[in-house]
């Protein structure tokens, strides 16, 4: 066999490989989001016999996967308590404001006696007058939901009725911020709803820039509570995600990634009787259902 036939022969083989291997993973694929769109649907009644074991608390549950139109929502557009879910829009006006060249990440913020708030964050013990870089007022703000550092930036951003001016620019029908944290009565107001909107629209949509969206992303990924959805998730899933907790209330929002750039948009809010350790318990149980099912 010449030199040629050989060559033509294993381009042909090459090419026949090829074929074989696209054909396969669209299988696959095709395969698993039709599984999974197949198993959406079942998780509604599961997710409501969960919930029906906890008289005593208020659900609110939105969830979206990336590869199907099939949501679940139940009571997802309810308002609740934000607790420091607020601190999602907050953080949305803020950099849709870097954006636009309105604020610097190298901003220096003072410290005033009007922005100390009790609760989480340590911000609170630093002394009147102390600056700081925006960029890490920011960070505190996320990672370990510093009601200070949230204060600052409302602030920052030309107070309250200025921030719900841009919530009301970004569509979010149930979300509002009616008090400087900490918001300890539950005034402040949010939905998972509007929440899981949020977060697909600013991590995965054009709301805001690329180095915005990485920025933001990168942020949450490091908050530091994980007792929530990320606990009913597992300790190496990949959650971009924010909490809340105050005493009628409780509950965590964000998106996992998953392989395959899939992912999973989980919404979950909870009023519960004073400090009730069923708030956490029952977003940790809808976690693993879902786990079981998408994840």
């Amino acid at each position: 066999m010449g030199p040629s036939k050989s060559k033509h022969k294993f381009i042909s083989f090459l090419l026949s490989l090829t074929f074989v291997l696209i054909s396969f993973l669209h299988c696959s694929v095709a395969t698993s989001s039709e599984l999974v769109t197949a198993t959406i649907s079942p998780l509604i009644p599961q997710i409501k016999q969960k919930i029906r074991q906890y008289p005593s608390l208020v659900c609110g549950v939105y969830i979206k996967p990336s590869w199907t139109e099939t949501s679940i929502n139940i009571n997802g557009e309810a308002q609740f308590p934000a607790a420091s879910l607020i601190k999602i829009p907050v953080a949305v006006v803020l950099l849709r404001n870097i954006d636009k060249g309105l604020i610097k990440w190298d901003t220096v913020l003072t410290l005033k006696p009007k922005h100390y708030a009790q609760g989480a964050g340590y911000l609170r013990t630093k002394r009147a007058g102390t600056k700081l870089e925006l960029r890490e007022v920011f960070k505190l703000m996320i990672t370990i939901s510093d009601n200070t550092a949230t204060n600052m930036i409302i602030d920052l951003l030309g107070g309250i009725n200025k921030v719900n001016q841009e919530i009301l620019k970004l569509g979010l029908k149930n979300t509002r911020l009616v008090n400087y944290l900490g918001d300890f009565k539950g005034t402040n107001k949010t939905s998972p709803h509007d929440l899981a909107e949020l977060f697909e629209k600013s991590l995965e949509g054009e709301l805001l820039s690329s180095n915005s969206r990485k920025i933001f992303k990168n942020t949450l990924l490091k908050v530091k509570n994980k007792s929530l959805i990320k606990k009913g998730l597992g300790k190496f899933t990949k959650f971009a995600h924010k909490t809340g907790t105050i005493g009628i209330c409780v509950g965590d929002a964000g998106i996992v990634y998953l392989p395959l750039w899939k992912r999973v948009t989980i919404s979950i809010i909870v009023r519960r009787p004073f400090n009730s350790l069923q708030g956490q318990r029952i977003i940790r149980e809808i976690t693993q259902i879902v786990r079981e099912y998408l994840i």
